[in-house]
């Protein structure tokens, strides 16, 4: 320590050049080369960025006018500035007119948003006094990792963390979703003015990525409105962008095969989330799915977990053709999940449609039927050999039930006329649902989906780590069980029974960390109570999923004819 302290005179105030160790730690190094002052006294391995050696720190000008990257540029993902495009020589501007967000919701600079006093734009790379260090929260990025990530797994795996920094917003996005997993910080610290800071920043990869990350939880916080406006701009930042393009990913990845992959998962990521928040009312329009699918398929996760070089991606083209194809060819999770939401999308589309609608409904239920005969056998089984969980196909399952419940219970006898079911199923105004198949066979199908989807919270897991939208799937489920429940009034058979209760108690563990959930369990609770007690049947006002939402009481008794 004495020799340490008379052979490396730290420089007064902090060091701009940091080696990776110091950096992953978040703590002060003093920049000394080959080896810190840090590494030295610990024997550790000190690494340091090439392209940084030297660094001064960008001028004012530059400051002004070059977006943040998200690593350096030398050690790999998502390290290229915004105008990736440009400086490859390539034109991301559409071909072809894309969906404008005008008649959707507000943009984000509509909003009026709180002032930021405390919090700066990130201008470079990240420093010991940056930030990231502020009020030692830097396992939070940790927590997000573990309890959020294999959920919406777009960001850099995290073995790969150490060699990566992340811009401020982007940064601070992770943290505002950590701190919901932990009692040792409050997610409320962030709120206040991490969507702003967000709203700030030029349109690059990581402001979609952020504001992807950000609906998805204000979603699950029951700020419903919120996500649909960050989930506007998302897509209209993705198609400024380009992303939607096939060669976006090539070009914009400068050679690094993961760079590449977690920019074609953000685009299939926010393709995934709209479909589920339309379905849900949030949004009114399908966006990402009205233009051209070409961007390739992600891969396995365990590759992308490992930071390993995926294998050739697939096309949509390839996976749809798989059914006829001579030769069976494996394909990852998360192709099946963006198949289930195709599914749903087609469904939800559907709603609108004024003539035709048989034919439709017989084909995405044979769609629905046929998902589970393609799978190979590596994907039927969601638990793998050591306990945990393929989340992507949970997922998937789940997604595909829902499908199921959306296209069969609105056309069931389950509730008191189909009108009421259109409105529960898109959580605003449709045509009436004419039946394809007999009620009987439609209530089946819903039953049985809602029951598939009571298998899934079955799973002895820590259920935090699955995607928060599962709430939303298990509402979906009660309110059919309930349902099917109150046709025999004042009567609940004990497998129903067992389900519901199952489903509350799942409600109440999610309501630690997601508001919705609370909101949701609330309502449960007393239309069972209901049906239970009194047998009550839903009218013209009952089920919609907003209304339950927003602590209505949405289950009266039947007005008599």
């Amino acid at each position: 320590m004495t020799e340490l302290q008379t052979t490396s005179v730290p420089p007064r105030g902090p060091s701009l050049l940091a080696c990776l160790q110091c950096r992953h730690k978040h703590l002060k190094c003093d920049g000394k080369t080959p080896v810190c002052g840090r590494c030295d006294q610990a024997q550790s391995p000190c690494e340091y960025t090439k392209s940084r050696r030297g660094y001064k720190g960008p001028s004012k000008k530059r400051r002004a006018n070059s977006p943040d990257t998200f690593i350096d540029p030398t050690v790999g993902l998502l390290d290229a500035p915004v105008d990736w495009g440009l400086q490859a020589g390539f034109n991301y501007a559409p071909s072809i007119p894309l969906p404008s967000s005008g008649s959707t919701s507000p943009g984000l600079h509509d909003m009026s948003p709180p002032m930021i006093p405390s919090v700066r734009p990130m201008s470079g790379p990240l420093t010991p006094d940056s930030l990231s260090t502020v009020g030692g929260d830097g396992y939070l990025l940790d927590i997000y990792y573990n309890y959020f990530h294999a959920a919406h797994p777009i960001l850099p795996p995290h073995r790969l963390l150490n060699r990566y920094f992340f811009p401020a917003y982007l940064e601070q996005v992770m943290k505002f979703i950590g701190a919901h997993f932990t009692p040792a910080a409050s997610s409320d610290t962030y709120r206040p003015t991490v969507v702003a800071m967000v709203q700030e920043q030029a349109v690059a990869v990581e402001k979609v990525q952020a504001l992807l990350l950000l609906a998805i939880v204000l979603h699950s916080d029951n700020e419903r409105a919120e996500a649909g406006v960050c989930l506007a701009a998302a897509v209209d930042s993705a198609f400024e962008l380009g992303m939607h393009q096939g060669t976006f990913a090539v070009l914009a990845s400068n050679g690094d095969p993961i760079r590449a992959e977690s920019l074609r998962r953000t685009w299939w990521e926010l393709f995934v989330i709209e479909g589920m928040l339309t379905a849900l009312g949030v949004q009114r329009e399908y966006r990402t799915n009205m233009v051209p699918l070409e961007v390739a398929l992600p891969c396995e996760e365990r590759i992308y977990h490992e930071g390993l070089a995926p294998p050739p991606s697939p096309t949509i083209a390839q996976f749809d053709g798989r059914v006829f194809a001579e030769e069976d060819r494996d394909f990852s999770s998360y192709c099946y999940r963006i198949e289930s939401i195709r599914i749903l999308g087609r469904v939800v589309a559907m709603q609108e449609m004024t003539e035709g609608q048989q034919d439709h409904v017989e084909a995405i239920d044979a769609r629905i039927g046929s998902w589970g005969h393609h799978l190979p056998e590596s994907k039927e089984e969601l638990l793998r050999p050591d306990g945990s969980v393929d989340e992507i196909m949970f997922q998937a399952t789940m997604i595909l039930n829902g499908a199921a419940i959306y296209l069969n219970f609105p056309r069931s006898d389950l509730l008191s006329s189909p009108a009421v079911a259109a409105e529960v199923i898109c959580g605003h105004h449709g045509p009436i649902s004419v039946p394809a198949f007999s009620h009987n066979e439609h209530a089946m199908k819903a039953s049985k989906a809602a029951r598939e989807l009571s298998r899934l919270a079955a799973f002895r897991l820590p259920v935090i780590k699955h995607t928060p939208f599962f709430i939303c799937a298990l509402t979906l489920s009660s309110i059919v069980q309930l349902a099917s429940c109150s046709v025999k009034a004042g009567s609940m058979p004990d497998p129903s029974r067992d389900r519901l209760a199952l489903t509350i108690g799942v409600f109440k563990s999610l309501a630690r960390t997601w508001a919705i959930s609370q909101s949701i369990m609330r309502q449960i609770k007393a239309v069972a109570r209901d049906v239970m007690d009194l047998g009550l049947r839903p009218t013209m006002d009952s089920l919609d999923l907003t209304t339950v939402l927003d602590n209505s009481q949405f289950w009266v008794d039947q007005a008599p004819s």
